[in-house]
C-alpha cells in the first residue's frame, strides 16, 4: 500500500477588526461585539487543530490580515503556512487556492470556512480520509450552503458559481459529477452569521471544553449564560 497522499488544511479567516469580519452579525449586536467573539473563534479554531495530524495554514484576507492575527494565537500560529486571498470574488479566491496545491506540494486540500469554530477535528480528519477514495468532499450547512470543501487534485466545480445561495451546495456537486468526478459528504453543522446562530452556539459551547474562548467571549458580552458560582 503506497504511502499517503499529502494533507493541508487552510482555514479561511479575514482581519478581526471592524469593518472585514462579522458585518452580519455585528448588525445585530454590534460590530465591536461581533468582532471580539469572531477574534474567540480563531483562537478556539487554532487551538483545537494545532496537533492535528495533518498540516494546518491559513487562507486570510486582506493583505497584511496575518499581523492582525497572529498575535490571538502565539504558538498556535506560530511557523503555519499563510496564504494571502488576492482580489477577486470569493468563488475566484477558492479556485486560486485548489488550481495553485500542485505547485506548493499540496495533493490534498481541504479548505474551512471559521465561521464554524465548533467544527470538531474529527470531521477535518474524515474529510482528509475521503479524499483518499474521492474527488471532491463538502461540509453542508443548514443554509444550503458550505462550511468546508476539499479536493484530491484540481478540479474546476466552482468557476460561475454564486456563492451565499440556498443551491450553491447542490450546484456544486451537480457541477462535479457533470465532470464524472466521485464526491463525499461529511457531517453537517452550522455557521454563526445571524443573530439567531447565538444560542445554538451557546448550547454547544457549554458542553464543550474546546471552546473555552468563545464561551468567555459569550459570557463577556452577555451573549451566554452567567458563570457558575465557585
Amino acid at each position: 500500500m503506497g504511502a499517503a497522499l499529502s494533507a493541508w488544511l487552510y482555514i479561511a479567516a479575514k482581519a478581526p477588526v471592524e469593518g472585514s469580519a462579522k458585518t452580519r452579525l455585528g448588525a445585530a449586536i454590534g460590530q465591536g461585539p461581533a468582532v471580539a467573539l469572531y477574534r474567540a473563534f480563531l483562537r478556539d479554531l487554532a487551538a483545537r487543530f494545532a496537533e492535528a495530524p495533518f498540516s494546518v495554514s491559513w487562507y486570510v484576507t486582506p493583505a497584511g490580515a496575518w499581523s492582525e492575527i497572529a498575535p490571538l494565537l502565539g504558538a498556535n500560529g506560530r511557523g503555519a503556512r499563510v496564504l494571502t486571498q488576492l482580489d477577486g470574488t470569493w468563488t475566484e479566491r477558492q479556485r486560486r487556492l485548489f488550481r495553485d496545491a500542485a505547485a506548493r506540494g499540496e495533493e490534498r486540500v481541504v479548505l474551512i470556512a471559521s465561521d464554524s469554530p465548533q467544527l470538531r477535528l474529527e470531521v477535518v480528519e474524515d474529510a482528509f480520509a475521503k479524499l483518499e477514495r474521492n474527488d471532491v468532499v463538502l461540509g453542508p450547512v443548514v443554509d444550503g450552503g458550505y462550511y468546508l470543501i476539499g479536493m484530491r487534485g484540481w478540479w474546476d466545480v466552482l468557476e460561475g458559481v454564486a456563492m451565499s445561495t440556498e443551491t450553491v451546495l447542490d450546484e456544486i456537486v451537480a457541477r462535479a459529477r457533470d465532470q464524472g468526478l466521485s464526491v463525499a459528504q461529511v457531517e453537517g453543522t452550522f455557521d454563526v452569521d445571524e443573530l439567531e446562530d447565538l444560542a445554538v452556539l451557546e448550547r454547544v459551547a457549554r458542553e464543550r471544553d474546546d471552546l473555552r474562548a468563545t464561551r468567555a467571549a459569550l459570557q463577556t458580552l452577555g451573549l451566554g449564560p452567567a458563570k457558575e458560582a465557585a
